[in-house]
């Protein structure tokens, strides 16, 4: 996407100087402090373009892999975000509070009629090691009842039993090796997924999702992002 469009939802805090830094900076929520923030990012899973918008202005999602996840952006926690998603004319609201040092993923689906769905994914990561690499399955398939995050020709588990609208992760060596995605005891045929050499250090999410009409089971890998503190 270049870089992520984001945009400050003003929420009362600083008044108008927090407006305009918004308008300027293109954040959709203020920064939270440098320490003991919240992350927060938006993820298109949808057939067409997203937009969400907020007091402060837009942000637009496309349907290409590359660009449908946002970058993880510093909020502060404790604080009420609101804002809007849409899909064309058909759109939906967004109420969330995240708790310092979670991280919210934002998936937006679409439904055959009605609003767009918006599943909150959230995460409390409790581990780090600088040697090894971060790898998270999300579920925001419905119809997979226990997904799980397969490695190699032998569809080794790496992560398992993932519910729907809810994360798995594991700390793994950081390898290039290749990735796979499935529902467990439904069985079926597991959809590969690309996301190359992984280092040391880096958090990386792959997201399994309903496709389109006839389009099946769908699959995405990306590293993840972190957008700059800015005060």
């Amino acid at each position: 996407m270049g870089s992520v469009l984001r945009l400050v939802l003003a929420l009362g805090i600083c008044g108008i100087a927090a407006e305009s830094a918004g308008a300027a900076d293109g954040r959709l929520y203020p920064s939270g402090p440098p320490n003991g923030v919240a992350y927060l990012r938006f993820a298109n899973l949808s057939p067409a373009a997203v937009k969400v918008s907020s007091a402060a202005g837009a942000l637009d999602l496309p349907t290409s892999d590359a660009q449908r996840v946002g970058e993880f952006d510093p909020v502060t926690p404790g604080t009420e975000l609101t804002g809007t998603v849409a899909i064309g004319d058909r759109t939906a609201p967004i109420k969330l509070t995240l708790k310092q040092n979670e991280f919210v993923t934002v998936a937006v689906t679409a439904a055959a009629e009605g609003p767009p769905t918006v599943t909150l994914l959230r995460e409390e990561p409790s581990d780090f090691n600088a040697q090894k690499s971060a790898l998270a399955l999300y579920n925001v398939d419905k119809n997979c009842a226990e997904a799980e995050l397969l490695a190699g020709d032998r569809h080794t588990v790496v992560v398992s039993g993932v519910k729907p609208d809810a994360t798995g992760r594991r700390l793994v060596n950081p390898v290039n090796v290749a990735l796979s995605v499935g529902c467990g005891a439904e069985g079926g045929k597991a959809t590969g997924v690309e996301l190359g050499a992984m280092a040391a250090g880096d958090r990386y999410s792959v997201f399994i999702y309903a496709g389109p009409g006839s389009a099946g089971r769908q699959a995405l890998a990306l590293t993840d992002k972190m957008a700059p503190f800015r005060p």
